[in-house]
């Protein structure tokens, strides 16, 4: 039979891309590690990694093995921390992706303070506005913004917001203020490349806009960039741009003329997934983000 420490050498060998990295960072010997490894294989009866002197890949029945098991050596840390048997560090790599904006202008300003009180924890963050399969990328949270699918996360919501239609004073002296929906087909917006359709409220009628483009921006921070600049009317999150709307540096359009303008900003993890120490004291952090609005 294996061992806590067997697993914890084959967590090492993937995440150090091999047994020599791995021996170093565990400070064992190689065949120490190659030991441990064939150990776990022959009680299990299947080969977990592919390996040659020079490359290292996981088996079909390793990737759901080292899926599950780091959850729950993970989980089994945080038991034994509970009744004081480990030590109150919270160490490790936590896999984090979220939107630019939201990285930006709430994240990023508090981060400093999170790694003072967490020093040993690595947050390797994938900040993009793309979506992001959370289980095919190994990601521990994500952080999402919208109406969730019925996607089988677990959701817990950080902050209230909604999206609303906005434009930069000198785009509105150029081209002038839209009185209705219908006026919007003649004027420009500046939008992420899959965000150029949207719905809009006309009367009691809902209509399927497509937006008026000169140019598109797959990144929201530079989004909102080009909308301050007066390239065109922009869709945006109220809290991304409050700072923006309080100062008179961009104004917003057609009010309540989006169609479900409603956009909490969620905390995701796997439906698989265990609710580590890693996870929870960024949860706990991330909701002091967002704690002024």
């Amino acid at each position: 039979m294996y061992s806590t420490a067997d697993l914890e050498t084959f967590i090492a060998i993937i995440k150090h891309q091999g047994i020599v990295n791995a021996a170093k960072q565990l400070r064992l010997s190689p065949a120490t590690v190659s030991h441990r490894l064939a150990k776990i294989e022959r009680h299990l009866g299947s080969v977990l990694i592919f390996r040659d002197a020079r490359s290292l890949k996981l088996s079909p029945q390793g990737e759901i093995f080292y899926q599950r098991i780091e959850g729950i050596l993970e989980a089994l840390y945080d038991a034994e921390f509970e009744i004081g048997a480990r030590s109150s560090t919270v160490a490790g790599v936590l896999k984090v992706t979220m939107p630019p904006w939201v990285f930006s202008q709430f994240v990023m300003p508090r981060l400093g303070e999170f790694e003072q009180q967490y020093p040993q924890l690595t947050l390797d963050f994938n900040i993009t506005d793309h979506f992001v399969n959370i289980v095919e990328t190994r990601q521990d949270v994500a952080i999402r913004v919208g109406q969730l699918p019925d996607s089988g996360l677990l959701a817990r919501k950080l902050v209230d917001n909604h999206r609303l239609l906005c434009a930069a004073p000198s785009y509105i002296a150029r081209y002038g203020m839209p009185q209705s929906v219908a006026q919007l087909q003649q004027h420009y917006f500046v939008c992420l490349p899959w965000q150029r359709q949207f719905k809009l409220q006309m009367g009691k009628q809902v209509r399927t806009y497509n937006a008026r483009t000169r140019f598109t921006i797959s990144n929201s921070d530079n989004m909102t960039s080009a909308a301050l600049a007066g390239h065109g009317i922009a869709i945006k999150s109220q809290i991304a741009i409050k700072q923006a709307l309080d100062g008179g540096e961009l104004v917003e359009v057609l009010p309540q003329a989006l169609v479900n303008p409603q956009a909490p900003v969620w905390f995701l993890r796997a439906q698989h997934s265990l609710a580590t120490r890693r996870v929870e004291v960024f949860y706990e952090f991330m909701k002091t983000c967002f704690v002024h609005l």
